[in-house]
């Protein structure tokens, strides 16, 4: 029987397979999202189906209260505890999928738009259907196996992609983002049968899983309380400023901060378990903490830089049919204020995975209590003092610029702390790419004179074209990030 790869190799791989399907999944969600914006569903449309979907990802979290997180952290199970948490999920998800038959609909009424309620009550039929894969999809995930993770879920995020388009152009406009995500979970839950097959023995000892449900219930506790701030957003924006200002906002919410996050699950999707490993370890998991923020930069950046550089004239080029100059504007504005909370986002998401890893969660939820009343706060408060001169979609955006840097300060200090980081060996080695990435956006800025006079689809491709070269030069051979640095990772 072979030894199985060091952990290194193991975590390289892990990222490798990550990084293709995330890739594959953000350019097909793109051009589906940006078919179904430009051809069918208008900024109010769109507003009235984000009042929903933004709180899918706080439901998922509460779904299960982060028990299966408990499999991945913990190395005592049994097929009775395994069982056990498969049935406690189930009870949980039901639970709370009878209380959206409830809070949906008064939700909806909240929102002056009663279809808001049976969106959340749809996706609540979701989060039952979810235990035929949570099981077996945390267990491969101790186990580092990413590749097979990666061909499952790249198969499914494709099929929610298809879906979003085709429920498009049947005429759900507010319903084809929420029977899209159905879809996904579908395929996804088939796929994980065929392939890994789960059933549960008929057990149910929660005595035995006394430390699952304690370590899940901190861990969900904190999930579930940052999914609650970073979701009020949108649902201050559209209690204060109504459906369209809503579709204008969750456009530039979805271009920086969703992107950012869908680029940096290809490393937390593999830092968690990684953490896990090396809690014991406390210089090594320094190390890969700094690996892991270089890859985060390395991704992030970029992609930051481009928007910065030609927003306006990719929402002009793409989303000009059903969206107007005067909506496009405005989301061009508050898509650039975002880009800095962006940046904080793609470091701040690694954070929370290192403090659950090595077995405080306590600090995580310390952090996100403290989180979740003082950003939700400047959201509300930039949103009444500056919504009627900067428009409500920009004053709670620039809320999330002030506010969000202060917050993930403490974040820095709480991971600092607990694994101490050497700061100076930190910066040093970030420093270099924000550099690279600031030299590329200095050079897009430089051409804008000079191709000022063309047409949007023009001035973007020239602008972000030399920002890109002028980057990806300096990344890989100043930084050692390209593409030659990727396949000596690999081997």
């Amino acid at each position: 029987m072979s030894a199985a790869p060091p952990l290194s190799t193991q975590v390289n791989r892990g990222v490798a397979w990550a990084g293709a399907s995330q890739t594959i999944i953000a350019l097909t969600d793109l051009v589906s999202q940006m078919v179904v914006l430009a051809v069918w569903v208008s900024a109010y449309d769109f507003g009235v189906a984000m009042l929903a979907y933004a709180l899918y990802t706080l439901l998922d979290t509460a779904a299960d209260l982060g028990v299966t997180s408990s499999l991945i952290q913990r190395d005592d199970h049994t097929p009775e505890k395994v069982s056990t948490v498969f049935w406690f999920n189930v009870f949980i998800s039901s639970g709370l999928f009878l209380l959206l038959l409830v809070a949906g609909p008064l939700y909806g009424r909240f929102q002056d738009h009663p279809v808001v309620g049976w969106l959340l009550i749809a996706y609540g039929g979701k989060l039952v259907f979810q235990n035929t894969y949570a099981i077996p999809f945390a267990l491969l995930r101790k186990q580092l196996r990413f590749d097979e993770i990666a061909k499952l879920r790249t198969v499914a995020h494709v099929g929610e992609s298809i879906g979003r388009v085709v429920f498009a152009a049947l005429g759900a406009t507010v319903w084809c983002f929420t029977l899209a995500a159905l879809t996904r979970a579908f395929i996804f839950g088939v796929l994980m049968q065929v392939r890994h097959p789960f059933l549960p023995k008929l057990v149910f000892r929660p005595r035995e899983v006394a430390e699952y449900i304690r370590f899940g219930v901190r861990a969900a506790a904190s999930q579930i309380i940052y999914r609650v701030y970073i979701s009020m957003d949108v649902v201050i924006v559209g209690h204060l400023f109504g459906a369209a200002a809503t579709g204008i906002y969750s456009l530039a919410q979805q271009i920086v901060l969703e992107a950012v996050r869908t680029i940096t699950n290809v490393v937390s999707d593999v830092a968690f378990p990684t953490f896990a490993r090396l809690r014991h370890d406390r210089d090594r998991l320094a190390d890969q903490f700094i690996r892991f923020t270089r890859l985060n930069l390395v991704a992030v950046l970029p992609f930051l830089v481009l928007v910065l550089l030609v927003i306006p004239e990719f929402l002009t080029t793409f989303y000009r049919n059903e969206w107007s100059a005067e909506q496009l504007a405005v989301t061009a504005t508050a898509t650039r204020i975002l880009c800095l909370t962006g940046v904080l986002r793609a470091l701040g998401f690694l954070g929370p995975q290192l403090l659950d890893g090595i077995g405080r969660p306590d600090l995580t939820l310390r952090y996100q209590s403290f989180a979740a009343v003082f950003v939700p706060g400047g959201f509300l408060i930039c949103g009444l003092l500056f919504g009627r001169a900067l428009g409500g979609p920009v004053s709670v955006a620039l809320g999330w610029s002030l506010v969000y840097p202060l917050a993930f300060a403490v974040l820095g200090y709480l991971v600092a702390d607990s694994i101490r980081l050497p700061l100076g060996r930190y910066l040093r080695a970030c420093w270099g790419i924000v550099a690279s990435c600031g030299a590329g956006l200095a050079a897009g800025g430089l051409v804008w004179p000079l191709v000022a006079g063309l047409g949007p689809a023009s001035r973007m491709v020239v602008e972000g074209g030399v920002a890109a070269i002028v980057m990806a030069l300096l990344l890989a051979y100043w930084q050692d990030c390209g593409p030659r640095a990727l396949i000596r990772s690999l081997k």
